[in-house]
C-alpha cells in the first residue's frame, strides 16, 4: 500500500509541474513582445513610404532608395531593402525580430526589411 501511495503522489507531483510548465505565461509574453516590435518596426517601414512616396520610389535609382534606407537608419533601428537584383544594408542579425514589406512595383520587387539594434 505504501508503494501504491509514493506512485501517486509522485504522478500528482509531477503532471502539477508540467501543469505549471505548460500554462506559464513566459512564453506568450516573449512571443506578445516580439509581435509589438515587428508592428512598430513595420510601421516604421510604412512610414517611410509614405513619406516618400510612391512615384519617388518608382523613379529614383535603387542606389538612391538604399542611400535614403542608410540614412534613415539609427541607433535604434536599422533599414535596409532589395531592389530588384540591388541589395543595400546588412543582414538581420539571427533571432532578431524582422519586419518585412515587399512590393511590385513597375520596374523592380522592393523587399524592405527593418529590425531593432541591440541595446547594450
Amino acid at each position: 500500500m505504501r508503494f501504491l501511495d509514493l506512485a501517486v503522489a509522485a504522478l500528482i507531483g509531477t503532471s502539477a509541474i508540467a501543469g505549471i510548465a505548460a500554462f506559464s505565461p513566459r512564453q506568450a509574453d516573449v512571443a506578445s513582445g516580439s509581435l509589438t516590435t515587428e508592428s512598430q518596426l513595420r510601421d516604421g517601414l510604412l512610414a517611410i513610404i509614405q513619406r516618400e512616396g510612391v512615384t519617388w520610389l518608382v523613379q529614383s535609382s535603387p542606389q538612391v532608395v538604399c542611400a535614403r534606407l542608410r540614412d534613415l537608419s539609427n541607433s535604434s533601428v536599422t533599414f535596409s531593402g532589395e531592389i530588384g537584383s540591388y541589395s543595400c544594408g546588412p543582414a538581420a542579425p539571427r533571432g532578431s525580430p524582422v519586419a518585412i514589406l515587399v512590393f511590385y512595383l513597375i520596374p523592380y520587387q522592393f523587399v524592405f526589411e527593418a529590425w531593432p539594434n541591440a541595446q547594450a
